[in-house]
């Protein structure tokens, strides 16, 4: 368990948590580990076999824009870009 965050050693755990929390723990740190292994066993995949690569959804598909004229007019005196700084 402590290899997954380095906090969290044996002694910590057994002195400050239950043991529901650390098998809650354990159990979330197993599934982050799960998520990365499957997506880099993923790009592996389309580097180097050129397997397709799923097309990207788009973040936005309603077909609405935003108005930037009342963005402005509303937030314009707060908006701070780097050649204010």
């Amino acid at each position: 368990m402590g290899a997954m965050y380095s906090w969290a050693t044996p002694e910590y755990m057994l002195d400050h948590m239950s043991f529901p929390q650390i098998m809650m723990y354990y159990d979330y740190g197993m599934e982050h580990e799960e998520n990365k292994s499957n997506i880099l066993v993923g790009r592996i995949a389309i580097g180097l076999m050129g397997a397709k690569e799923p097309k990207k959804k788009k973040v936005r598909d309603d077909g609405v824009t935003p108005d930037k004229e009342a963005f402005y007019k509303q937030y314009g005196d707060k908006i701070k870009t780097t050649r204010d700084t």
